[in-house]
Formats: structure tokens, sequence, C-alpha cells
């Protein structure tokens, strides 16, 4: 199977690439503070009759930071300059996970001749202002503001630094050297400051997508996490909270399959925010769903 991780020029700024199989190509898009090499388990199942690429955004694993704010159009315009690179003169079937769907779907409105499909993997919403909205203040003590103050601080670490603060993290059945590449990318403290931009424009980038073009009339999948699977963590925090918050953020999920007529919804069972590690399954099976329906929707054509 065709296989290779390599470094490509984008605005100036080399990008690290990884890509794998032969066919129609599938862009991946990961979530913030997430590696391309968590997705092992769905580009192998999907490489078999795809040709799937993923990319490290400015600034994440060894892609170099550049000079740009890192926003989502910032990021859709770099992508759109990527496929010509990457010989992709066709339209993708795009999937974005977390805040890669929030960029997958400002792709979507920017660019809509060059995406046939997306699928949304427990994507951050445009609307995910309304969160703030809640009164939950065990939660609320971990908002925007406290996350920006922690990459701040991680992002003027050194890397040695970082180990100490950060401790190493395991996938389970994800190869060896694939976990000790997570691990580094957890302790690069340029991650950080990418992020920190981020996490300041995300929510002015989503009201710009809802005031901006159009979504597209394209087949859509949304996955989302399964409410009672989060709930049921112990991770310190009180259930009521948990069943409110959990509540919307469902909301917010099936909302986006609103956004075309030609919609699927899915909750993956047993999975929280990374369904592509907890249930790899739902999303191949979803995937291969939408791709299906495109070579339908071609033949038609």
């Amino acid at each position: 199977m065709k296989e290779q991780i390599r470094s490509v020029k984008v605005r100036g700024a080399a990008m690290e690439v990884w890509e794998m199989g032969e066919g129609p190509p599938v862009i991946i898009l990961t979530g913030m503070n997430s590696s391309i090499w968590e997705w092992h388990a769905v580009v192998h199942a999907l490489s078999v009759q795809h040709r799937v690429i993923l990319f490290h955004r400015p600034g994440l694993g060894k892609s170099e930071l550049g000079e740009a704010i890192r926003r989502t159009g910032a990021l859709t315009e770099e992508l759109a300059e990527l496929l010509p690179l990457l010989s992709v003169h066709e339209p993708v079937v795009l999937i974005g996970h977390s805040y890669g769907g929030l960029c997958a779907q400002h792709f979507a409105r920017s660019h809509p001749l060059m995406i046939k499909a997306l699928l949304l993997v427990d994507s951050t919403s445009v609307n995910l202002h309304r969160l703030d909205a809640l009164m939950l203040p065990v939660m609320d003590a971990d908002d925007d503001a406290a996350w920006l103050e922690t990459c701040r601080i991680y992002s003027e670490k050194t890397s040695e630094e970082l180990k100490d603060l950060i401790a190493p993290g395991c996938v389970p059945g994800l190869p060896t050297l694939l976990n000790e590449k997570l691990q580094d990318f957890q302790w690069n403290p340029i991650m950080y400051a990418a992020m920190y931009s981020e996490v300041t424009w995300w929510k002015e980038d989503a009201m710009i997508m809802k005031n901006g073009p159009g979504f597209p009339q394209i087949p859509l999948t949304v996955i989302a996490r399964d409410k009672e699977y989060v709930i049921r963590q112990e991770d310190g925090l009180p259930e009521w909270e948990k069943r409110i918050f959990e509540t919307l953020w469902e909301k917010l999920m099936y909302e986006q399959s609103e956004l075309t007529d030609d919609s699927r919804f899915i909750i993956a069972e047993e999975s929280g925010h990374a369904v592509h590690l907890d249930r790899p399954d739902v999303v191949v099976e979803a995937f291969h769903h939408i791709a299906e329906k495109v070579q339908v929707n071609e033949g038609a054509g």
C-alpha cells in the first residue's frame, strides 16, 4: 500500500503531510491539540480504496508555524493551496474532527466546488457560543480564558520543561513508533502558541461563517459522541453539570445535520469526543456510506 510522509511548502512554511493509499482523495482535518497519528486505524481502513491525506496544521507536529494568525480562514486558504501541490485537482471528501470540523465547515462554505461530501466527527459548532450561556460553576472554571492562560504558559516553556508538566500519553493498539510521535507532539511549545491563536479567534470565526456564504448542498454525515457514555466517566465533574452540557452539545451536533437536505446523523455509542480512537469502526462505516452516495451521484451525473 502506497504511503509517504513529506514536507510541503505552503505560504512559505513547511507543512508535514501524511498520505496513504491510492484512489479518490480524502482529506482529514484533525482537532485542536490532536495529531494526525491518532487516526492510524481509520487511515489504514480508508486507504484500501482511497488516497487519504492528513497534515499537521502550522505549529503542530513538524509543521512550521509561519506568520499567519491561526484562524479557520487561514487554514481554509492553506488547504486550498496545498491540494494542487499534492496533485489533487478534483473535489474531495472532507472529514473534520472537533476544531478540524469547524475548519472543514469554513472550507465547504468558501470553496464549495472543491468538496463533494463532508463527514463531521463530533465537530465544533458554529453556535459554540451557546455553551457559554450555561451556568455550570465547576466546568466554567475551565473556560476559554483558563485555556488561553495554559496555552500561553506552555508556549513559553522548552520541550524538556513540558515533559515535566505533561505525562506521556499512550493510545492502546497504536504502534510503538506512533505513540512516541504522539508524546513528542504534546511536548512541542510551538503547538501551544498556535492553539492560543485558534482559541482566541474560534468564536469570531464561527460568527463570520454564520454570516458568510451559505453551506453547499452536498452529502453530509454528522457523528456525535455518546452523551450517556461521557456522563458516566469518572472525571471529578458534577453529573448534573455534565448532563446539561452534554444535552446541549448533542443538540448542536444534530443541528449541524440540518446544514444540507442530504444528511445523516449518527451517535457513536460508547464513545467520547475522540470518536476516531474510541469507535474508529463508526467513522469508517460512516465514510463508506457517504462515499457510496457520492459514487451514485457521480454515476447519475
